[in-house]
């Protein structure tokens, strides 16, 4: 999850969610979601991760809706998407503690005429502590979605996981980090139920959180096993069709262009392996927007890596397939902070092979397949041994292919995931 600046404030981004029953017997529950900003709105895992369980909710019958700050005031105040409502909160309102707690009292008012509550599914700490203090939500199950540390999160808005920053001392201990603590510490408190995507962030809220424990479950992230296939056939006709050269393996990534992702240390890694070998034959594409994109266009201006390394920007979920498909290998460069990574499961669902840096949730994927596929750090210089193995002996990781779609179909398709949501979100509402 991220957090991004308003008005002197780190702002995690959240979203409200709101299913209503037909009836008692149909088992239709009524539950608000609180995250900030929302997909298709913003783009990002976390959101994306929402959006893939709400809409797969409407279609089991469920009604959603959800409240969501608008990334600009483009966005409409109310429509209807996949069966989602979507209430947004105005640009203004988010830059403030204060004016965002007012304007989610108001949407709560809205929604309250409309249905009851039967319970809350929180995505995000503020939002949730905001939220607590409706008093309509008092006597409301909650399940907490744990998608990251706000904690954390701050430590690497702020540059606080750098050593000799002037935040390093002042800020940990200071008012700042404290009163996230107690948010997050207070929003546990409240939860019913805590959900986690893999053990590793499970781990990360054990050591975070020292008081009662309440009831724990991981449930992964999941992808469209449907949508996301490999090719029948590997051949250059998709590469042509997609202006892609057929004489070079062609290495892809997928990520939000922010810091923890670790995206200059690919292109730093893509240097050292020309360094090494001026006539080695790859191109990397790597997909997303985000407010790293000038920093890293410069860095592959600088290194002279032009024509090997294309920024592509954001691609819609109809075009992702094609280039999944095209692709010879994917690659997940995180730095920090990796609790799943939906990209890494849709590229697995193509059959695609994925390379990844041995951060978070990332290595609970990949061993499952094959532990060659982890680089031995997150350094440049792992990265780049990791894709020179692959680029001098290809074929012990493209026959891997079968093995990575079979993983994804059988561990994290959608309907699976959803599954067991599905049952906790039941299960929360049941009286003690």
């Amino acid at each position: 999850m991220d957090y991004r600046f308003h008005s002197k404030l780190y702002l995690p981004f959240p979203t409200f969610l709101f299913i209503i029953p037909n009836s008692m017997n149909s088992k239709k529950l009524s539950i608000l979601s609180l995250q900030y900003f929302c997909y298709p709105d913003a783009v990002g895992g976390a959101w994306k991760y929402t959006y893939e369980v709400n809409k797969r909710l409407v279609e089991r019958g469920h009604q959603v809706a959800l409240i969501a700050c608008k990334p600009t005031e483009d966005s409409p105040d109310y429509e209807c998407l996949d069966g989602i409502h979507y209430y947004r909160i105005d640009t203004e309102s988010s830059k403030s503690v204060w004016k965002l707690w007012r304007s989610i009292y108001k949407t709560l008012k809205t929604i309250r005429k409309r249905s009851r509550i039967d319970l809350v599914h929180v995505h995000n700490p503020l939002i949730h502590f905001l939220a607590l203090l409706n008093p309509v939500l008092w006597g409301i199950p909650k399940i907490y979605h744990f998608h990251s540390l706000w904690y954390d999160e701050e430590r690497i808005n702020r540059g606080l996981d750098r050593a000799g920053t002037v935040w390093n001392q002042c800020a940990i201990d200071g008012t700042l980090s404290q009163g996230i603590r107690g948010i997050e510490w207070l929003c546990f408190a409240s939860s019913k139920v805590i959900l986690f995507l893999s053990e590793y962030s499970k781990r990360k809220f054990l050591s975070f959180y020292p008081f009662r424990k309440p009831s724990l479950k991981v449930i992964p992230g999941g992808v469209d096993t449907s949508w996301f296939v490999p090719p029948l056939q590997k051949s250059d006709s998709l590469k042509k069709d997609l202006g892609l050269p057929v004489d070079r393996p062609i290495l892809f990534t997928v990520r939000r262009l922010v810091e923890r992702m670790g995206l200059d240390n690919l292109i730093l890694a893509a240097d050292e392996l020309v360094k090494r070998n001026p006539d080695c034959k790859f191109q990397i594409l790597i997909v997303g927007k985000g407010p790293m994109e000038e920093k890293l266009r410069n860095l592959i201006h600088e290194l002279g890596l032009n024509e090997r390394i294309k920024l592509l920007g954001a691609l819609t979920t109809k075009e992702l397939p094609d280039y999944y498909r095209a692709a010879d290998a994917f690659v997940l460069p995180t730095r920090s902070i990796e609790g799943f990574g939906l990209a890494t499961v849709e590229a697995l669902s193509c059959g695609l092979p994925v390379f990844g840096t041995p951060v978070g949730g990332t290595v609970e994927i990949l061993q499952a397949v094959d532990e060659r596929l982890l680089f031995t750090d997150i350094t440049p210089s792992a990265i780049a041994d990791g894709i020179e193995t692959f680029l001098n002996h290809p074929k012990p990781f493209t026959d891997l292919s079968p093995a990575c779609r079979k993983l994804a179909v059988e561990r994290y398709d959608w309907e699976r995931v959803v599954d067991r949501i599905e049952v906790e979100l039941h299960t929360a509402v049941k009286p003690n």
